[in-house]
C-alpha cells in the first residue's frame, strides 16, 4: 500500500477539473463514524477551494522546471531552498499525476498555502487540498481538523507539515524518511565543513571508512532491528539515522580534540564486554524468533562482520588523520558504542 496523494487527475487549478477523491465522500465502514463528521462537513463546504490559477508556472518556467522535487525545493534538500520554485514545482507535479512519493503535489501545496511560504496564504485553500490526500482515516480527521483550526483562531505560524497528523506506521514511515532526508541534507554540510582543508591523503583514507560505515548501517537496519511492526520503516530509519549522526559526532570530536580517552587495559576490558554482549543477544529469545520480520542470528552475524569491518576502517583512517590519538584509546571507544547498542537491544 502507498499513500495516494490526489493527483490521480490534473490540478483543477491548471484544468479546470476538481481532485478525484474528497474526504467528504470516503464512504468505507471506518470512515462512516460519526466522529468523522465535522471535518466531512468542512471538506464539503470547501469543495471548490482550489489553489490560484495565476499561481501555477507559465509554460517558460515550467520548462525550467523539468524533474524538479517541490519537496528539495522547499525544505533545501541537496538544493538551496526557493519556496516560489517549490510552489511552481508541485503544480507540475500534481499535473503529470506523480502520486508515488508522498511528499510532491498537492500534498505539497498544502503544506505552501498553510504556512504562507512561497505563496500568499490560504487556510481554506490549504485545508481544501487536505480533503484530498487519501490514507488512515483518522489521519484525514486529524489534518482537516488541525487546519480548519488554525483558520479558526487566525494561526500566522509556517511550521505547518505534513507529518503534524500521521497515525499509521504507514505514513510514519514515509515522515521519518522526509526527516532522514532533510536531516542527511544538513549532515552531508557539516561533513562538508568538517573535511574542508584536508590533505588528499587523508581525504582517499577517508573514503574506505566511508563505505565500511554505510554497510555497516544497511547490515545494521536489515538485520539486527525487529521489522515485524507497522512502524517497521521508521523504526529502521530512525536506527540507520542514529549510526550515521553518531559517526559525524565522532569526527567533529576528533576534529575538536575532544575524543576520550583509554588504555590498554580498558579496551581489553571493552573488547571482552562486546564478545559477551554478542554472545548473550545472540541468545536472546527475541532473536530467531519464529515470527515475520523477527531478528534473525544471520542478519546479527551479518551486522557484526559489518561492524568490524567498519571499525577496522575507523582505525586505519584515524592512523593516518589523526595519529597523535592511541589506537587502543580509539578501538575502547567504537568498542563501548557496540556494546551499548548490545545493551539497548539495537
Amino acid at each position: 500500500m502507498k499513500l495516494i496523494v490526489s493527483g490521480l487527475v490534473a490540478i483543477a487549478a491548471a484544468t479546470g477539473g476538481v481532485q478525484a477523491w474528497d474526504w467528504s465522500t470516503a464512504s468505507d465502514e471506518i470512515s462512516n463514524s460519526p466522529e468523522y463528521a465535522s471535518s466531512k462537513a468542512v471538506c464539503r463546504r470547501l469543495r471548490d477551494r482550489e489553489p490560484p490559477p495565476a499561481d501555477a508556472p507559465d509554460k517558460a518556467t515550467a520548462a525550467t522546471l523539468k524533474g524538479c522535487s517541490s519537496e528539495a525545493l522547499y525544505y533545501g534538500i541537496g538544493v538551496k531552498a526557493d519556496p516560489v520554485r517549490a510552489r511552481q514545482c508541485a503544480f507540475l507535479e500534481a499535473e503529470a499525476v506523480r502520486d508515488d512519493a508522498p511528499f510532491s503535489g498537492r500534498t505539497m501545496l498544502m503544506i505552501i498555502y498553510a504556512n504562507g511560504v512561497g505563496a500568499r496564504r490560504d487556510l481554506d485553500v490549504a485545508t481544501h487540498l487536505a480533503c484530498g490526500i487519501e490514507g488512515a482515516a483518522m489521519e484525514s480527521h486529524g489534518r482537516v481538523t488541525h487546519l480548519a483550526g488554525l483558520e479558526a483562531k487566525g494561526w500566522k505560524g509556517s511550521d505547518f507539515g505534513f507529518c503534524d497528523d500521521v497515525t499509521s506506521g504507514l505514513a510514519m514511515g514515509y515522515c521519518a524518511s522526509h526527516d532522514a532526508d532533510i536531516q542527511g541534507a544538513k549532515r552531508n554540510s557539516a561533513l562538508a565543513a568538517l573535511t574542508h582543508g584536508w590533505s588528499a591523503a587523508e581525504r582517499q583514507a577517508f573514503e574506505p571508512l566511508e563505505k565500511a560505515h554505510a554497510a555497516f548501517v544497511d547490515a545494521h537496519g536489515e538485520g539486527e532491528v525487529d521489522l515485524s511492526g507497522t512502524a517497521r520503516a521508521a523504526i529502521e530509519i530512525g536506527e540507520e539515522q542514529a549510526l550515521r549522526d553518531e559517526l559525524l559526532a565522532m569526527l567533529t570530536a576528533l576534529q575538536n580534540g575532544r575524543a576520550p580517552v583509554f588504555t590498554a587495559a580498558q579496551y581489553r576490558a571493552a573488547d571482552a564486554a562486546l564478545n559477551a554482549g554478542y554472545r548473550a543477544f545472540l541468545a536472546s529469545p527475541d532473536v530467531g524468533a519464529d515470527y515475520a520480520g523477527a531478528v534473525s542470528r544471520d542478519g546479527v552475524r551479518a551486522a557484526q562482520r559489518a561492524w568490524l569491518r567498519y571499525r577496522d576502517a575507523f582505525l586505519a583512517f584515524a592512523a593516518v588523520k589523526y595519529p597523535h590519538v592511541p589506537r587502543d584509546s580509539l578501538a575502547t571507544w567504537i568498542t563501548r558504542k557496540r556494546s551499548a547498542m548490545w545493551k539497548s537491544g539495537t
